[in-house]
């Protein structure tokens, strides 16, 4: 199921959505979404990529998430 197969009768169709380990999507307040972002922005800084695969990887990221 992705995302824009959420019927918008559901009220969750604008929220923040995980995928759970059924490969469903889950809706979740956007504190845990921040949260989620922050910590695989940390995990990407943490790496052994070089410069240009982090930005690249942050780049991405910052598409999905907020920052």
């Amino acid at each position: 199921m992705s995302a824009t197969a959420i019927p918008r009768r559901t009220g969750i169709a604008n929220l923040p959505l995980h995928y759970g380990k059924d490969s469903i999507l889950y809706p979740i307040d956007r504190k845990t979404y921040d949260q989620s972002i922050e910590l695989l922005s940390k995990a990407i800084h943490k790496t052994k990529l070089g410069i240009r695969e982090k930005k690249a990887a942050i780049n991405r990221l910052s598409r999905v998430g907020i920052r």
